[in-house]
């Protein structure tokens, strides 16, 4: 008798069960970012050039990047330091 009374306590809370475990709000999952896919010339190539893909903010990174670094090349040679510092 309690054995089965047992077995239908488990099989009438298994769904409750499973839908405890989705969870409650599925706008609050955030959903991956889109990829944005651009071809890249390669220097000193004859081939199109590769082709890299990355999401807005790490192509916007990618050229706040580029231009410190032309910034920086740019004042050491108007000031006359041409000399790159090993870092």
């Amino acid at each position: 008798m309690r054995f089965s009374l047992l077995v239908a306590l488990l099989f009438f809370s298994a769904p409750a069960i499973a839908q405890d475990a989705q969870p409650a709000d599925k706008t609050a999952e955030k959903p991956a970012e889109k990829q944005i896919c651009r071809r890249v010339e390669v220097t000193g190539s004859y081939l199109p050039g590769k082709r890299e893909c990355h999401t807005k903010a790490e192509w916007e990174r990618r050229a706040e990047q580029a231009r410190d670094s032309f910034s920086r090349r740019n004042s050491r040679a108007l000031s006359g330091d041409n000399y790159e510092r090993p870092k």
